[in-house]
């Protein structure tokens, strides 16, 4: 059987992919290599535009938090944040990937698991895939969601090595209901631990109905490279052990069932060529401050869809063609993803006093946390948030001259 579309990978990207398409009316077949429910590594953090922009899965929440505390990396100074409307949102992502997998379904597309793609090819009549039993699938075009090491990118030659990655633990441990209000209230308060340990990037605790997700992530264009490099995972023991010790996680709180995740930190320079389009990690589509991807894949879904329900309806799938879609993203979120690639390295970098100054300064801080939250386009807000900035250097600077002038008196 020949399809319109093949999307290769059934994340956020690839369900959302074939969910558009399928409300065209195309004939669209979903693969993914695994079988459904699976978990995919990830802290489950969920900004709060993915539900304006996509409102059907709410229904697909685990738990919602209006608030967070962000520690320096000293722990020495925190700042509390309560809102009245939500934060951010929580989900389990094997329960979050198989639900949207069956919206996609709902809407007309196939689905097919254990389905390893191994490679593509592309000729003047269409395009096949692969798969690693020897099997061919046929199609007008291909849409590559696999992840950071994409086959499809890969075989389409728009792979970059990705060696600017976000490497992570963490553990999602059970919980009770308890415990959970006793430790993260009714508001399900989020921890941020700028720095945690000293790596270049941060922890977090992301509170859910019945687990926990705890976990560091590091970004590696921010590593000093002249410094030995540390164990990620003796690292994580101890900001356990030291978050147990200052009661931010209850005493008995085991290290287990850890897991590793890389996510790509830059996007690659193409994203399209002849009858193939790459959306979500598979593109690079991450936030390279937060390490955040769900809402840029799933936009990117969105996109591809449109190009390509165009493309087929003209009878066009060249590369000329589908350069439409990087032009779409770029404008929908990359000039954002750009702007905020700049500051990734700064990850690196002493920033006890500068997280100081932002806490010391609740209009800069709420800025912050609406940049990183997803609630504010960072490359809109640009100009306010440096006069913001600007400002809170000022203060910071005639507080600090008061203070001096009367301790001298």
């Amino acid at each position: 059987m020949k399809y319109d579309v093949v999307v290769v990978g059934a994340g956020p990207a690839g369900s959302t992919a074939a969910k558009c398409l399928a409300e065209k009316g195309l004939k669209v077949l979903l693969i993914d290599r695994n079988t459904f429910p699976r978990d995919k590594p990830c802290g489950g953090g969920l900004t709060t535009r993915v539900l304006k922009q996509f409102p059907y899965v709410i229904d697909l929440l685990d738990s919602i938090s209006y608030g967070s505390i962000t520690y320096t990396t000293s722990l020495e100074k925190k700042l509390k944040l309560i809102r009245d409307k939500p934060l951010i949102a929580t989900v389990l992502r094997d329960k979050f990937d198989h639900g949207l997998v069956k919206i996609a379904i709902k809407k007309g597309a196939t689905f097919q698991t254990e389905k390893k793609a191994v490679d593509i090819k592309i000729s003047k009549n269409g395009v096949k895939v692969i798969l690693d039993n020897g099997k061919e699938i046929e199609s007008e075009l291909v849409v590559g969601c696999d992840g950071i090491n994409s086959v499809i990118a890969k075989k389409a030659n728009l792979y970059n090595k990705k060696s600017n990655t976000c490497l992570s633990i963490y553990q999602e441990s059970p919980m009770s209901a308890t415990q959970i209000d006793k430790y993260f209230t009714k508001k399900r308060m989020i921890y941020i631990f700028v720095k945690a340990q000293r790596i270049s990037g941060y922890g977090w605790i992301f509170p859910k109905k019945k687990y926990v997700n705890v976990g560091i992530g590091e970004f590696e264009p921010a590593v000093d490279k002249s410094k030995p490099k540390k164990n990620l995972k003796e690292t994580y023991e101890n900001y356990i052990n030291i978050l147990k010790e200052k009661k931010i996680l209850p005493y008995d709180f085991k290290i287990e069932n850890l897991k590793g995740g890389t996510l790509p930190v830059f996007p690659l320079e193409k994203t399209y060529t002849d009858r193939v389009i790459l959306c979500g990690d598979s593109a690079g589509f991450i936030n390279p401050i937060t390490g955040e991807g769900i809402y840029y894949a799933m936009v990117s879904g969105e996109i591809a869809a449109k190009v390509i329900t165009e493309a087929l309806g003209c009878k066009d799938t060249s590369e000329d063609f589908l350069s439409k879609y990087q032009k779409i993203w770029k404008k929908a979120f990359g000039k954002d993803l750009e702007e905020l690639g700049h500051f990734n390295k700064r990850w690196g970098m002493e920033s006890e006093k500068i997280v100081k100054l932002i806490m010391r300064d609740k209009t800069f801080f709420k800025m912050v946390v609406g940049v990183m939250g997803g609630q504010i386009s960072f490359s809109r807000y640009k100009p306010l948030l440096i006069l913001t900035y600007l400002y809170a250097i000022f203060k910071n600077y005639l507080i600090e001259t008061l203070n001096k002038t009367v301790k001298l008196s």
